[in-house]
């Protein structure tokens, strides 16, 4: 079986989005994970496979292949654990695949949620890409809300079980509020703003793509 998910990755300082995909078929029992990962990434096959075990899921015994596209460009860190492990539970039919979703965090081995870093960028291009529903760890949550336009929804997980729940319609999950909505494009052409032009007036500032930071000519 076949399932695809939503995830996006890190290239300098903006996000990118990311195709989990995942195919089950028969053969010896192995998992291979292709799309230029990282040895982070790569580790991720051994974290997902203990998350999952110690969450009461089934490990399908089949071969387990999971591309990472697109397969050009390199993807870094532990951020698509969640997804991996989403993946393989709807390619074996033990997760409905959820549609304009997508997943960021890394997993521990019991299957509680780490936090992740650049999770900023990462949600303002699923912003602006028409995602509705981005699920990361806790300690992420409030930051990802700070990217989000008026469709997409932030909801924070401590483990990957409360994911697969919400999903399945079982156990929802709040979403996370954000302090204040800036549309996701206007955040996203600031966030790529040279702050170099700025910094004959004043120092750079930490965040940069606050509007009050720069003068008007450094602005969108």
């Amino acid at each position: 079986m076949y399932a695809v998910l939503k995830s996006f990755g890190l290239k300098g300082l903006n996000g990118f989005p990311v195709e989990v995909e995942a195919d089950i078929s028969g053969g010896m029992p192995a998992l291979s994970i292709v799309g230029l990962p990282d040895s982070a990434v790569r580790e991720s096959g051994d974290r997902v496979h203990a998350a999952l075990k110690n969450l009461g899921f089934k490990w399908p015994d089949r071969r387990i292949t999971i591309n990472l596209a697109p397969a050009d460009v390199r993807k870094t860190g532990p951020v698509y654990d969640l997804p991996l492990l989403l993946a393989v539970l709807a390619a074996s039919g033990q997760l409905p695949p959820p549609k304009d979703t997508a997943f960021l965090g890394e997993l521990a081995l019991d299957g509680s949620l780490r936090p992740v870093s650049g999770v900023l960028p990462m949600a303002l291009e699923a912003a602006a890409g028409g995602v509705r529903a981005l699920y990361v760890p806790a300690e992420n949550a409030a930051e990802a809300a700070e990217a989000c336009g008026s469709e997409m929804q932030v909801y924070p997980a401590a483990t990957a079980r409360q994911v697969v729940d919400a999903l399945r319609g079982i156990q929802p999950i709040s979403p996370t509020a954000a302090a204040s909505r800036w549309p996701a494009g206007r955040w996203s052409s600031r966030l790529r703003v040279d702050t170099t032009s700025c910094s004959s007036v004043r120092p750079a500032p930490a965040n940069p793509c606050w509007p009050a930071a720069c003068p008007a000519s450094c602005r969108p």
